[in-house]
């Protein structure tokens, strides 16, 4: 008879994380779609950095989601710096152009902060720490 363990269910708070960043992965594709087409259709060389960094980042957020359920702690971390990487970017690009408020940095990245706070929670800890066997 073979010993099993019975792993702990995910917690609420990380089953809304995975909700919100498949969200993010599927706005995102949609998003680049739009764009990809707007940026063949002017050939605008300006925009390409932009749509590298959207690819990037929708590409690196799939992978990372992808491997959710093998409960990793680097998974954890790797995808709290991809949020803040996002917000950080955001925050650079505002503050070159002079336009940084509250609402751009916290109102626009809601979700981006509402999936920091969701997997800094001790539950979320405690669900990536453990083994999924």
């Amino acid at each position: 008879m073979a010993n099993t363990v019975k792993a702990h269910r995910m917690p609420g708070t990380l089953k809304a994380a995975q909700f919100i960043i498949t969200l993010e992965v599927a706005f995102g594709l949609v998003g680049l779609a739009i764009a990809l087409a707007g940026f063949f259709s002017t050939f605008d060389w300006g925009v390409l950095p932009a749509l590298i960094y959207a690819a990037g980042r929708v590409a690196l957020l799939g992978w990372l989601l992808s491997r959710w359920s093998s409960r990793r702690k680097y998974l954890r971390w790797a995808i709290i710096a991809v949020h803040l990487l996002e917000v950080g970017a955001t925050i650079l690009d505002l503050v070159l152009f002079s336009t940084v408020t509250w609402n751009a940095v916290l109102g626009s990245h809601l979700l981006t902060w509402a999936v920091i706070v969701l997997l800094l929670l001790p539950s979320a800890g405690r669900w990536f720490s453990e083994s999924r066997t």
